[in-house]
């Protein structure tokens, strides 16, 4: 993306059947999310201040159009007016996409980023150079036991981040603090045992009324991270949870994908590699193409190259490819986006008949990129 000064920078894309037509639109978005009238209305000291600047405006495809829009920094001093400003109106538009942003240095400043970053996880987990391996204790439905027993066959196994699975919450069948502390006593009894240091990340998603009664509970039990999904619990709280660096952060990208559509929304690799890494996610899980969900590899890759590319001062983050990921074919995604990476690997190996032995046989194979 082009410099244009200290002005945050917004690339949209649109439907559009020429070019006349395309600019007339980004002028439309360029009024809309700023002064939201009539430019003759508008005194011109402040259209001339206020107003978005169209930069660029090129093609994207088949009758699609991609255009820089820039906007004074002014407009955007807390998270929520930044997110007002670069898809605010412009989202009730049809067919619009927030495909990137970029922020001035000065207002890149003001956010923190990840407070623990893949150096922090890294050092809490032990693992210097290699892949790291997470998996999910599952289904929604087992006790607080049965989910404990789990999380130490997979820390015994070798596996370096067992988390909740994301539907795990305040269940009657696995309360929380009863389920936090079976289930981090079962992974440091399996650290003891292996010598190791796998870790646990209970799942803090939840009401706000209740996340610092449920916070004291992982304070008391030890954990040194959690699992959050930050559309659910709200951007901007997550932001100021994610600044106190109590903990390190998984987010969870649930809820994301009613705003990453092909030809409306925010792109992937804004949302996910971008903006979740800007409010201070550690790792970040992205359905990994080849999986569950339709996503393309080329998203994938833009996802993982945001996430870790220099960017400021703000600390990379791990990717954490998930969605399906296939244990066989571990070594092929350690190939593909390097060894900065987590894999999430749950359903391929409970599907093996000894899901333990499974696990083992995969935390080796990732051992050896050490």
């Amino acid at each position: 993306m082009a410099e244009f000064g200290d002005r945050i920078l917004a690339v949209y894309e649109f439907a559009a059947s020429d070019r006349a037509a395309a600019r007339r639109f980004a002028k439309q978005i360029a009024v809309e999310q700023t002064v939201e009238m009539p430019l003759s209305a508008v005194p011109g000291p402040v259209r001339q201040a206020v107003v978005g600047r169209i930069e660029e405006l090129e093609p994207a495809g088949s009758r699609r159009w991609r255009a820089v829009i820039s906007y004074e920094p002014e407009l955007a001093t807390e998270l929520p007016a930044l997110l007002n400003l670069l898809f605010g109106n412009v989202s009730m538009m049809s067919g619009v996409r927030l495909a990137d942003f970029e922020l001035p240095p000065a207002l890149l400043r003001t956010f923190t980023g990840p407070a623990f970053g893949i150096e922090g996880i890294r050092r809490l987990s032990g693992a210097h150079r290699r892949p790291l391996l997470c998996s999910a204790i599952k289904p929604v439905g087992l006790s607080a036991e049965q989910l404990a027993d789990l999380a130490y066959r997979f820390a015994r196994a070798g596996v370096d981040i067992v988390k909740d699975d994301h539907g795990l919450g305040e269940q009657s069948y696995a309360a929380f603090a009863d389920r936090v502390e079976r289930c981090s006593e079962a992974v440091r009894k399996a650290n003891r045992e292996t010598g190791r240091n796998a870790l646990y990340f209970p799942n803090l998603t939840g009401s706000l009324a209740a996340v610092e009664e449920r916070l004291e509970k992982v304070r008391a039990a030890g954990c040194r991270g959690v699992l959050l999904a930050p559309m659910l619990v709200g951007l901007d709280w997550f932001q100021t949870f994610a600044a106190r660096g109590e903990v390190a952060i998984l987010a969870h990208p649930s809820f994301s994908g009613a705003y990453m559509q092909r030809s409306h929304g925010i792109a992937p690799q804004a949302l996910l590699g971008k903006l979740f890494r800007l409010l201070g996610s550690d790792g970040v899980i992205f359905a990994n193409a080849g999986g569950r969900f339709p996503v393309s590899q080329a998203s994938c890759d833009a996802i993982a190259l945001n996430l870790r590319v220099p960017w400021g001062d703000l600390r990379p983050a791990f990717p954490v490819a998930g969605g399906g990921v296939d244990a066989r074919r571990a070594d092929y995604w350690i190939e593909r986006y390097g060894t900065d990476l987590v894999l999430l690997v749950s359903s391929s190996l409970y599907a093996r008949r000894d899901f333990e032995r499974a696990a083992f046989e995969l935390a080796e194979r990732v051992r050896r990129y050490e």
